[in-house]
Formats: C-alpha cells, structure tokens, sequence
C-alpha cells in the first residue's frame, strides 16, 4: 500500500499548482504571457502523473481534459474537440480493433511464422526482425501507418514466449522494438513524416536550398540503419536467453475468417500508401477496416468481445497528448522553449558538438510535442532564423533537428508510435522513459557522427 500513499500528495500537489497558476496568473502576469504560463503548469501535471502513474493513466489523461478549461486556454467543448473529436482517436481504435482480430485468428500466427523464417527463432533475432519490418514500413508510410501494420504481427510473436520466465522481458523489447523501429524509419526518406516535408519546404522557399530525395536518403538511410543496430543492441540486453521461440507444431488453418481478414488488412494497407493521393486520409483507412471487421457476411471478429478487450486507456492517451501539444503550440510556450533551448554559442561550436547538442534539444522538446508536424513547424524555422542571425549554415542547422525530430523515445504520450505498442501492457511509461533516454544519447552520438563524416556544416 505503501507505493499508492507516497503517490498521492504527488497527485494533488500537481493538481493545486495548476489551480494555483489559474488563480494567480491574472494577477502576477502579464496579458500576453498568461497563456505560456497556464501552459507550462498543465504540462508538468501530465508529464509528472503520467511517468510515475500515480493514478492509472488514462485517469489522467480525462483529469488533463477536464483542467483545461479551468486555465481558460479553451473552453470545455473545445478541449473534448481537440482531443476526442480530434481524428486521431477514430485511427487509433481502428487499429486497435484490427490488432484484436489478428489475436482473434490464425492470421497472426502464420505471419509470426513467416517472421521467425527471415530472422530466426530466437529472442533476439525476433526484435531485429520486428524493427527492421517497422523501419522499412516507415520510409514509405507514415510512422503510425507502419506501427499500425507491424503491431498486431508482433503481437502474434510475443504470445510465443508465454509461460516462459523471460516472457516479461521479450514483451518488453518487442513492443519497444515496434516503436524505436518505426520511429528510425522516419528518418531514412523525405516522405516518412510531415516534419521532413515541412523541412524541405522551408529550406527551399526560404533559403533557397534544394534536398532532394536522394540527397535525403544518402544520408537518412545509414543514420536509420545504424540507430537499428544500437537499439537493437539496447533491447537485447536482457534477453540472455537463447532458447528459440516455439513453432506451432501443425501449421494453422488458413480459413474463412483468415482470408477475410487478410483481403481487409491487404486494402487498409494500400489505403494507408496511396490513400492520400484519391482524398481518403490514415485514420479514414483504419476505421473503415475495422468498420470491415463486423458487417454481415464478413463478421471477422464479434463486436461486444472486441470493444471490451481493447486499450481504452491508450486511446485517452493519446487523444490527451494530442491536446496537450495543441495547447503548447496554440499558447505560444512551445516556441519560447524551443528559443531558450537554442544557445547561439553552443551552435558555434565544433560541426560534431553542434550536431549532439541540438539532437539532445529537440528529443528533450519532442516530449512537449505529440506530432512530428508540429516539431518540423515549430523547430525548424527557428533554426532557419537562429542560422541567418548568426551567419551559419542553415542545412547545417536544420539537418540534425529534423533527423531527430522522428524520435520521440523517452514519453509514451510524445507520438502516437509509442502508444499503439504501449497499449499491450508489455512496458510502462517509466521502462519507455529508461530505455528511452539511453537510446536517445546514442542517437545524438550517431546522428552527429554521420551528419560530421558527410560534411553537413
């Protein structure tokens, strides 16, 4: 009982100091800085609340939604709006309703088996095979599209290691392994994330600097391909032992259900690749398949069994963080940090010192950020500005902020990659924000390392 008494002076202290900011602010600040202050408090009760879980997360979550409209940033309807009416949740309970009927059916079981055929059977090789399947997706899907696929596959593997004493361990470096995959995929082409358009378009339109998509990807491609092999190498630690996940002893039964649900998830995965171009968007595609699931004469999966064994915590979640970013941005507090973060001297220093320190400023800021496309709008012009000021390279600026704005590694609530795996309970938020912190110092290593050896000034 111990840890639950300690948690909740934590709790209600956070919660009075964002009535206390409220209370305040009118009278101790000024008009135009009230809303970065306001801001600035809400993010600190959900960040504290949701590491630590001194309640259970989606609590916190609905408490962040309904703080707001205390502040006076929006009002009530607005904050459910931006969050639930936002389309992201509609995407997220797609696929989490697919994930459920890949479990539902033999259908992940024999893609599991396909998997351990490539890469192997054991722990190990299962966690490279799930990261480099994610990252591949990524480079030419969005980062959440290529979660969505690679999720219920990895579920499939991760149910190979019941009953056995290391299952908490595999499950772990999995579901991690689905989130640092996709997000090291956003970094290999242009076209990965919103943030590297925006990227190439601010260059382009103010600097007059052309990347094109080989240039891109002369440089995005071994930065990806080396971020694999350190997080695989970070994931693998504990996982010592050798014993090879089993194979099911007869192949199941490619049946009726199977094949329905292979045309569907075939379709959603080409709605999700070419969708944009004919007007139907990401979350569009995932709740039209899940939609799929259940209509007469298909009838996948049945319905009150799906929407009660799926993760409505993580669709709070997300659908928090998601507002919880607008805030930020809307209030003007994401671009003041994001000034702060940047010293005009420490981005004078040496190419590599330069390259790590800006990468460790933006995975630091990327927990404030819930969307990749909010860091590209927010981040890089203020690298463009901070460049131009002091006579600096821009791409030399820009490069290693928006290779690095894909990785959200440390907070679940940062992107929805991280919590489409979270919401299989293999990890918490404090194992994300461990394993995570590590990983981004080794990527701030590397991406300094390959943007010096490639010339990027």
């Amino acid at each position: 009982m111990k840890p639950h008494i300690s948690k909740t002076p934590i709790f209600y202290g956070s919660l009075a100091l964002v009535f206390a900011c409220s209370c305040l602010v009118t009278r101790c600040v000024e008009e135009g800085e009230q809303g970065p202050v306001l801001a600035a408090a809400l993010l600190l009760f959900s960040i504290i609340n949701w590491i630590l879980e001194t309640v259970p997360i989606a609590v916190t979550s609905l408490t962040l939604i309904a703080l707001i409209p205390f502040t006076g940033i929006l009002t009530f309807s607005d904050a459910v709006k931006g969050s639930f009416g936002n389309s992201i949740f509609a995407f997220f309970l797609g696929v989490l309703l697919l994930s459920f009927a890949f479990q539902n059916t033999n259908l992940g079981t024999l893609i599991s088996g396909l998997v351990f055929r490539v890469f192997g059977r054991s722990p190990r090789a299962a966690v490279l095979g799930i990261m480099v399947t994610g990252a591949v997706l990524a480079m030419w899907v969005t980062e959440v599209a290529a979660a969505a696929i690679v999720f219920p596959i990895t579920v499939s593997v991760w149910e190979k290691a019941k009953g056995r004493a290391d299952e908490a361990a595999i499950g772990k470096a999995l579901m991690l392994g689905v989130a640092w995959g996709c997000a090291f995929g956003g970094v290999a082409t242009p076209i990965a994330t919103g943030a590297n358009l925006i990227a190439i378009n601010y260059l382009d339109s103010l600097c007059g600097i052309e990347i094109g998509f080989g240039r891109w990807m002369a440089i995005g491609v071994p930065i990806c391909i080396t971020l694999i092999l350190a997080g695989w190498f970070l994931l693998s630690l504990p996982l010592r032992c050798r014993e090879q996940l089993p194979l099911n002893a007869k192949t199941p039964d490619f049946g009726p259900r199977e094949k329905k649900l292979t045309a569907i998830f075939l379709l959603a995965i080409l709605g999700w690749v070419f969708g944009e171009k004919v007007g139907i968007g990401s979350h569009q595609v995932a709740i039209m398949a899940a939609i799929s699931l259940f209509l007469p004469g298909i009838e996948v999966i049945e319905w009150k069994s799906a929407i009660r064994n799926i993760s409505w915590e993580s669709i709070f979640l997300i659908s928090a963080g998601v507002l919880m970013g607008d805030v930020l941005y809307s209030t003007g507090f994401a671009e003041t940090l994001a000034r702060l973060f940047f010293i005009p001297g420490m981005l004078e220093q040496g190419v590599f010192i330069r390259d790590v320190y800006i990468v460790i400023a933006v995975s630091v800021l990327k927990i404030l950020f819930s969307s990749n496309t909010v860091s590209g709008v927010v981040l890089v012009p203020i690298m463009i500005s901070v460049a131009t000021a002091n006579d600096l390279s821009a791409w030399g600026l820009v490069a290693p902020c928006i290779f690095s704005s894909a990785l959200s590694l440390i907070v679940i609530s940062s992107s929805p990659v991280n919590v489409i795996p979270y919401s299989a309970k293999t990890f918490t938020p404090k194992d994300m924000a461990v394993y995570g912190i590590g990983m981004t110092v080794l990527a701030a290593l590397i991406i300094g390392v390959w943007l010096t050896v490639f010339g990027i000034v």
